[in-house]
């Protein structure tokens, strides 16, 4: 089974697999803004942007995520079954991208793609907000679980996978969980330059 075919059997097993809704940074970008929410699994980035007044556009390449995303949302936003490497929007489309542990599943060529992507769709001045497991993580000791792929990388690492853009910012953020580990991820905004 191929890594594609995995995240469509877990999204069809557990359509809700993540609930609530994920804390995003703001940007600077005014309600009415589109986003696009890159690799948006079941929604639970897509519930905070809508929540802001985005007009979100959610994009995975699991038919079963996007499904979910569409009967739980309805007709608030929209989903579309696409590949975050090869997006079919036409250039300077979205005010803002939003990358919630997405790229920790690309490798690095993968990195530079998707920020190559991310720099022709979206506007001039727009912001990317990228989020990924650090290898401070308290899983950061398997880079794969259940058949999926993940990099841990640091606020540099990612950083530096995003040529072209300005980095707004670039940092660490711990959790201490209630069993003394960390949860770690690495957090960078970007914008692209006007």
């Amino acid at each position: 089974m191929d890594e594609r075919e995995i995240w469509e059997d877990f999204y069809k097993k557990q359509p809700r697999a993540w609930r609530g809704s994920a804390e995003v940074p703001d940007l600077g970008l005014p309600p009415g803004s589109v986003v696009l929410d890159a690799g948006c699994g079941n929604g639970k980035t897509s519930s905070n942007l809508l929540k802001r007044g985005y007009n979100v556009i959610g994009i995975d390449f699991s038919r079963n995520a996007i499904d979910s995303c569409s009967s739980y949302y309805g007709d608030t936003a929209e989903f579309f079954t696409e590949d975050c490497l090869d997006m079919s929007f036409s250039d300077s489309s979205f005010d803002g991208i939003f990358a919630v542990h997405l790229t920790e599943h690309f490798d690095d060529d993968s990195v530079r793609t998707f920020s190559s992507e991310s720099m022709r769709i979206l506007k001039p001045g727009g912001r990317l907000f990228v989020r990924s497991f650090s290898p401070d993580d308290m899983r950061s000791d398997k880079t794969v679980r259940n058949g999926i792929r993940y990099h841990h990388r640091t606020p540099d690492g990612i950083a530096s996978l995003f040529s072209g853009f300005d980095v707004l910012s670039s940092e660490l953020v711990n959790e201490k969980t209630k069993f003394g580990t960390f949860r770690s991820r690495s957090e960078c905004i970007f914008s692209k330059p006007l």
